[in-house]
């Protein structure tokens, strides 16, 4: 019975890696394009936002045009994932380079499941 388990245990954590990687992916081609709104359909309901010197804990129309306004003063020309992690209670993070004319910034993301899916809870970017 032991032998039936560990592989339908494995097959379930790898399509889970599966789907934990496609949304990373998800959210680096959305910050690749420049699109605000791609960007915040992976945004919880609040976001605690960071875009350089303004932080704080936004609606998620509020952090779309803050994002917005980031994408206009820097459009991006690359954006790769350098990093991802999960902690023991589920949440997923990523740490993403964020290149554009201006120099290359760090994005930190932070995701849990929010009952409908993982969702950005926490954004910040920095410059690097």
């Amino acid at each position: 019975m032991l032998k039936l388990k560990l592989p339908l245990l494995f097959v379930a954590l790898t399509g889970m890696f599966a789907v934990w990687a496609d949304t990373f992916d998800d959210v680096a081609n959305a910050l690749k394009s420049g699109n605000a709104k791609e960007v915040a359909q992976f945004f919880n309901t609040n976001v605690a936002l960071t875009i350089l010197t303004e932080e704080g804990i936004y609606s998620k129309p509020q952090a779309e045009v803050m994002l917005r306004n980031f994408f206009t003063q820097r459009p991006p020309k690359n954006v790769t994932i350098q990093h991802r992690g999960s902690s023991a209670q589920g949440a997923r993070y990523a740490v993403a380079v964020y290149e554009c004319s201006e120099g290359r910034y760090r994005a930190y993301i932070f995701m849990k499941n929010a009952g409908n899916g993982m969702l950005i809870h926490e954004l910040r970017i920095e410059k690097d």
